[in-house]
């Protein structure tokens, strides 16, 4: 079973911002989640139950994963200084 990955607007402008390397290390990462949202390198957040993240190197990649339609949705995007800020 593959996953859809969807962003909301905020994450994909930041996507659409990337650098062509920091791109190319997402798009990776997003085939990853793609084929299995819940690797061991992502981790669920301790605030917020149904948020997970993973590391690509200083960027941040937050999702929920919506098992029922087959869904990564990409809830925010950015460097690991600011992406946890509300």
């Amino acid at each position: 079973m593959t996953y859809r990955i969807e962003f909301v607007r905020s994450a994909a402008r930041a996507y659409a911002r990337l650098d062509p390397v920091s791109r190319r290390r997402v798009d990776r990462e997003l085939e990853r989640l793609r084929e299995a949202p819940r690797h061991p390198g992502v981790v669920r957040l301790q605030s917020e139950e149904s948020i997970h993240r993973v590391r690509i190197g200083d960027l941040r990649l937050l999702f929920s994963i919506e098992d029922e339609v087959l869904i990564v949705l990409i809830v925010r995007l950015g460097q690991r200084g600011s992406v946890y800020r509300g």
